[in-house]
């Protein structure tokens, strides 16, 4: 067959696209208009909250404590969790978007 040929009979819409035609053109499609399973997944994770933590030893003397968490309230920490020797902080923070 001429390479003529064959080129008229790849742009021919009768003929039928193989599997792997038909999903390159689909992924071709979703590429192009910003959607897709994996575009989802990377926009999914872009709008889950991201937090640092923060883990502070505690000094015994409850007065002093409450000042120090107070302050560190103020400044956006969240008291999760306090056990016996610690208490443990979170606060959200700015996801950076790399390119």
């Amino acid at each position: 067959m001429p390479p003529t040929s064959v080129a008229h009979e790849l742009d021919d819409p009768e003929v039928v696209a193989s599997p792997f035609r038909a999903a390159i053109g689909r992924a071709r499609i979703e590429a192009l208009s910003g959607s897709g399973p994996v575009l989802e997944q990377h926009r999914a994770a872009a709008e889950r909250p991201a937090f640092e933590y923060r883990l502070v030893k505690r000094r015994g003397k409850r007065s002093a404590e409450v000042a120090a968490w107070n302050d560190l309230g103020r400044k956006g920490w969240e008291l999760v969790g306090v056990t016996d020797r610690h208490a443990a902080f979170k606060r959200r923070v700015a996801r950076r978007v790399s390119r």
